[in-house]
């Protein structure tokens, strides 16, 4: 086989008022090991991207990242990575354009309608309705994102732990860098974007196609899940029969939470898509 191959590309796309910035950790692995180019982008509603007025729809932001893909001249040979809402847009994706793309990963997310947990319904209240003060908005977005007992370690990288006394320290910088260099995103492309959740719904038949375009899947969820109950990716795993990585006691931003064993999880299934891609 010829290792050229290898060089596929990559597209990531992130979840709910989300910058792409928070990919930070798996751009780096990935470009650092010279097999791959990555592209990651705000979708639309967020970010540096343009916040049109209305709602919006997982299948309508599945086109904008065709255009843009089209637009890149990536016509094949693209793995497409997506995290919660993220993953709804690529299962749209992978749906419109089958025969783009070499491997699908779906991380903290769900082909069904994703009904709120009550914990996320309440801070979510507590932080648009409550609180003032921007750190408490914050300590309680980090207590719904990351798992109490990960939020008090000290953080598992030698040069991180060296700089940060608790991964909260941690989580808390990763997060004001990636607001420093994105733009605040707007009420209506809050709403917008929500609206695109609450309405996504994949049914079973279109998973089965999926499955029997036989393109590989990788589905990845936590344990401690307060916004994507853990149990939809369990009923993708069902239909997709796909390779199914549990992550035990993490919470909803694994790529964040457990990067090291993330990123060697995402290198390995685009290898081996790409590897099996290179036999057909």
């Amino acid at each position: 086989m010829d290792l050229n191959f290898l060089l596929c590309t990559v597209m990531v796309s992130v979840g709910l008022a989300t910058p792409c910035a928070a990919w930070d950790f798996q751009v780096d692995h990935l470009a650092r090991s010279g097999k791959y180019t990555v592209v990651i982008f705000d979708n639309r509603g967020m970010g540096h991207s343009d916040s049109p007025m209305g709602l919006y729809s997982t299948s309508q932001m599945a086109q904008d990242t065709l255009i843009l893909l089209d637009h890149l001249n990536w016509t094949s040979h693209v793995h497409v990575n997506g995290v919660s809402m993220g993953g709804m847009i690529s299962l749209e994706l992978v749906d419109a354009a089958p025969a783009r793309f070499a491997s699908l990963t779906l991380t903290s997310t769900t082909a069904k309608r994703n009904i709120p947990t009550w914990a996320a319904i309440s801070a979510l209240s507590r932080i648009t309705l409550f609180y003032s003060d921007p750190r408490d908005k914050l300590n309680a977005a980090m207590e719904l994102v990351y798992p109490e007992a990960w939020l008090s370690q000290k953080p598992e990288n030698p040069v991180k732990a060296e700089e940060y006394g608790t991964n909260r320290e941690m989580a808390t910088a990763n997060f004001i860098s990636h607001v420093r260099r994105s733009k605040l995103q707007p009420l209506h492309g809050n709403l917008a974007q929500t609206a695109a959740c609450l309405r996504h719904s994949f049914s079973d038949a279109r998973l089965l196609k999926i499955k029997q375009n036989g393109l590989p899947v990788l589905v990845v969820t936590g344990t401690w899940d307060n916004l994507v109950r853990p149990q939809y990716s369990y009923h993708l795993k069902k239909v997709l029969d796909p390779r199914f990585e549990l992550f035990e006691g993490s919470g909803h931003a694994i790529p964040e939470e457990q990067p090291d064993r993330y990123n060697a999880l995402i290198d390995e299934h685009f290898t081996r898509a790409s590897l099996k891609a290179a036999k057909l």
